[in-house]
């Protein structure tokens, strides 16, 4: 029977598979379109596909973020660019990557008492706070990567192309 800890990986790598499914057919020009004039675009969804999994570190271990450039970009409430201000699209290709890597060690890290703990970002009291545990930061994290993933099936869609 598999653990929380299995079950969350399990789930987070399928979320990671999901994704790359995505980038991986969709060309770099193809992610400087916009999905709504004046919107989100392919480079910024990948950006902040970065920036978001890399907040994992603060939350669960809190550990500095890898990429504190990406994040600053890239985080929640970040203005929209076009995307030549931001870094190139091979480089940030390399950097999801890599932080897909970084936190599949930080999944097999996981223990059932590590995901009862409250999460590592927490101010004041945490029965007020959204997320309250670390398992349940994975959860949420997950479901928005996933939601990230549905706009580059919309930004693949607009190329005239899909998947299946």
């Amino acid at each position: 029977m598999k653990t929380r800890p299995d079950l969350l990986k399990l789930q987070h790598q399928i979320m990671v598979d999901w994704v790359d499914m995505y980038l991986n057919a969709i060309t770099d020009e193809e992610l400087k379109a916009e999905i709504i004039p004046g919107r989100n675009h392919g480079v910024w969804i990948l950006g902040h596909l970065i920036a978001s999994d890399d907040d994992l570190s603060l939350y669960i271990t809190k550990e500095h973020i890898t990429y504190p450039d990406i994040h600053k970009l890239f985080k929640q409430g970040s203005t929209i660019q076009s995307p030549e201000k931001y870094p190139p699209v091979p480089d940030l290709r390399e950097k999801w990557k890599r932080i897909c890597k970084k936190n599949e060690n930080l999944f097999n890290q996981l223990t059932d008492e590590v995901l009862d703990e409250y999460h590592e970002m927490i101010k004041g009291d945490p029965a007020k706070d959204y997320f309250k545990t670390k398992e349940r930061v994975l959860i949420n994290w997950t479901f928005h990567q996933i939601h990230m993933a549905g706009e580059l099936a919309l930004l693949l869609g607009k190329a005239g192309r899909r998947l299946i």
